[in-house]
Order: structure tokens, then sequence, then C-alpha cells
């Protein structure tokens, strides 16, 4: 006879980048993020932002990184179109 120990871990509420931007009872997707994408795959997923407000961005791209958030800028050197990818530090894991 074998007997095995399950253990349930309760599911983690749902964290966007969107979420940690939030007053803690909501998302605020503020106006900069024009262009929002998300992708997943195994053990991780990314968040894409497309915007042409940068500037505008900066605080809150601080703010994300201070939370956990991995945060990379690309600039378009021939536009003012930015890419901002953002993923979690602490989901990067395998599920």
């Amino acid at each position: 006879m074998t007997i095995t120990n399950i253990t349930h871990v309760a599911p983690q509420p749902l964290r966007t980048p969107y979420h940690s931007l939030g007053d803690g009872a909501g998302m605020h997707i503020p106006d900069w993020a024009q262009h929002r994408s998300v992708y997943r795959s195994s053990g991780r997923t990314l968040y894409l932002v497309e915007t042409d407000r940068l500037s505008d961005a900066q605080l809150d791209l601080k703010r994300l990184g201070r939370a956990g958030w991995s945060v990379h800028v690309e600039e378009d050197p021939e536009g003012s179109l930015s890419r901002i990818a953002l993923t979690r530090k602490d989901l990067a894991r395998a599920a």
C-alpha cells in the first residue's frame, strides 16, 4: 500500500502589470499603453506594449520595476514608436 501526501495550493490571483499600476482593488491601463499584447508559454507570460509616448511612461516603468517586473525598452531609431516588454520575475519559473 502506498500513501501519497497531496498538498493543495490555492491559486494565486491573476497579476498583470496593469494590476501593479492599479490601486490594489483593480487594474489601471495608462494612456501611454497604446497597443498591448500578451504572449504565454510554459512558465512565462510576456506583456508587450507599444507606445509613441515613452516619456509619459517613464514613472510607471520605474514603478513596475520596483514592483518586481522586468522592464525592457526597445526604441525604434527611425521612428517614435517604442516597444516595452514586461515579465514578472517571480512568475518566470516553469509551472
